[in-house]
Formats: C-alpha cells, structure tokens, sequence
C-alpha cells in the first residue's frame, strides 16, 4: 500500500487528524513546560516525567472524547443545555482530581502549590474542551453542508431525469395527434394534405431540435404553435372561428418548451366538435412584461359535456412539469363553465 493510499484510508476513518491532533498537543504541552517551569527542560525530561506528561495527555483525552463523542452529540445537539453544563463540569472536575492525584503519586507526595495546581489543570482541560469543540462544530457544519449537497444533486438528478422522461411523453403524444390529422386528410384524398406535410415537418424540426433544450424563446415556440393551429385549422370545419393573439413585444424571453401546445391540442379536440352554431377557439399570450408570461385559452364546448381537468396524458404530463420547473412561481386555472372551457396560466420567470 502506497504512501497516498494509507493516508485516504487514514483521513476516510478519521484516524490521522486525530493522531495528528494529540501528537500536537504532546509537542506544545511540553514546550509549555519549558517555559513555564524553570526547572524544566528538554536535557533532564526521565522516563518519570515522561510517563507523568503521557498520563496528563491521556487524562486529557478521556476528557476530550466524554465531550467529543457524548456530551456534544446526546445534549448539546439535541438542545439540552442545562444537563450538557452539569456534565461538562463533571467532565472537568474529574480530570483535575484524576490527573491531581496521579501527579501526586508520580511526584512521591511533594505535590506544587495546590491551589496553582488547580488553576493550571482547570485551564488547561478547558483549553482542551474549547478547542475540540470548535473542531467538531466545524467538522459537523462541513459534513452537514457535504450531506446536504448530495442531497440537492440527488435531487437534481431525479427531477431531470423525471422532466426527461415526461418530455419523451409528450413527442409521441403530440405525433400521434398529428398523424391522426394527416391520415384524415389523406383519406379524404384533400388537397390540403402537401401542404399538412410541409408543415408538419417544420413543426418536427422544432420538437427534435429545439424542444430538446432546456428553455426555448418564445418567439420559436409561437412560430411552432401557429404552424399547429394552422395545421388545425385546414383539417377542421370552416365554421370554426379561431383567434390568436399576442399582446406585447418581449418574445426573446425564455420558457420550457411543449407546456403551452397541450393545452392547445385539448382545445382542438374538444372545441371544434363543440357548438355547431358557433364554435370558437380564442388563445392569448401576454408578453408586455420580461418577468411573467400570462396564456389564456378558451374554447367552447357543447352543453353538459364536463371536461376533468386531470384527465388525458397531456394535463397530467403539463402539470408533474410545471410543478417541477417552476415551483411556487406558476398558476395554473382551469374553469369548466356550461359553455366554455378556459385555461388560464400564469409563469413567474424571476
């Protein structure tokens, strides 16, 4: 095993900072005995004071890790305060008296100044304590932050693959209409059907090559839902009045792609059987500001006939993608009246 190998096993299981960490703190705690004892240095340290500031460091380490592994994740975290306080007093107290008495014993009962004694090991464990808790506040704050990006990228990649999956819904759906269309006309032998076919395949290019994209102008998607209506409109009666208005001139802003022609289609299928004497289709966009796009379609429809607004693949595909692309920024309203099915949606872009 490699050099870099055994240190990515020892930083996955946390071993080498905290190696790291007490070799440090055996490093300063000696040096601090140089300079704070004059009688100390590093040409008279025996295997006694040795073995005493190993004992110390060891005292400090149970000390460390009661705080490190138990009192910050079972009381702190979970908002005990009070109780997390007691025993971290507790903590310390038993560290002073521990490390107090085994001094003692090692020192063969010529024992500093108590008082002094006390202050320094009170000092020195809380110097301990502060600092490995910063340490794991920091390291848990890191992780938590780590955890919470693979979250959101987990999430991401659901709500891609899920907008993919429900874009591929609506392609086949939308030929299938179509084609619908063209063999009617065909049937028919209409002279209407060359020019169906011309049409149909500008309306292809947009569906292979542009609605591929994440968002599309709408000035494309308006070139592409006119071709439809157009399209439309030579196949079905003539007695059918269809209106299409755009109101503004922002037509470079961008939305997703096929979430307006569903809605579209369902006016073609229903409206144009709808209301032999006057049947109409009126679709309206509202492009007067950059940060919204407001769409209004309405069509009628025969008397008694109810429209379920979740009903038919379309709806169901328009509604999982809007809530998907643009949560808590669309309205979405459907009113079925006894004469007239409106839909009216509203995007937020910013």
């Amino acid at each position: 095993m490699g050099i870099r190998s055994f240190y990515r096993n020892c930083k996955r299981h946390f071993v080498f900072p905290h190696l790291l960490f007490w070799i440090t703190s055996i490093i300063l705690f000696t040096v601090v005995l140089v300079f704070t004892r004059g009688d100390f240095n590093f040409y008279n340290i025996s295997l006694r004071i040795t073995v005493n500031i190993l004992m110390t460091i060891g005292f400090l380490a149970v000390s460390v890790y009661i705080n490190y592994l138990w009192l910050i994740p079972t009381f702190f975290y979970k908002r005990r305060f009070g109780l997390f306080l007691v025993l971290e007093i507790v903590n310390i107290l038993l560290f002073i008296a521990l490390n107090y008495y085994f001094t003692y014993l090692f020192e063969g009962g010529d024992h500093p100044n108590f008082l002094s004694e006390i202050v320094a090991e009170f000092i020195l464990v809380l110097i301990f304590l502060v600092v490995s808790t910063l340490i794991k506040f920091t390291r848990d704050s890191i992780t938590l932050q780590d955890v919470e990006l693979r979250i959101k990228e987990v999430e991401k990649q659901k709500v891609e693959a899920e907008l993919r999956a429900l874009k591929a819904q609506v392609n086949p759906h939308f030929f299938f209409n179509t084609l619908n269309s063209l063999y009617s006309l065909s049937l028919d032998k209409s002279d209407k059907a060359p020019e169906l076919i011309l049409k149909l395949s500008d309306l292809m290019r947009f569906i292979i090559y542009e609605s591929s994209e994440d968002l599309v102008s709408m000035e494309k998607q308006l070139e592409f839902m006119k071709n439809y209506v157009f399209l439309e409109n030579l196949r079905n009666d003539e007695n059918l009045k269809v209106v299409f208005n755009v109101k503004g001139s922002n037509t470079r802003i961008k939305v997703a792609p096929l979430l307006y022609i569903v809605f579209i289609e369902n006016a073609f299928k229903h409206g144009s059987k709808a209301a032999k004497d006057r049947p109409f289709i009126e679709i309206d966009f509202n492009l007067e500001r950059e940060d919204r796009i407001g769409f209004i379609i309405r069509n009628s429809k025969e008397t008694h006939t109810e429209f379920p607004e979740s009903s038919g693949v379309g709806l169901t595909n328009v509604r999982k993608r809007l809530e998907l692309l643009y949560p808590q920024k669309h309205e979405l309203t459907i009113r079925d009246t006894e004469n007239q099915y409106l839909v009216e949606l509203t995007i937020k872009l910013s």
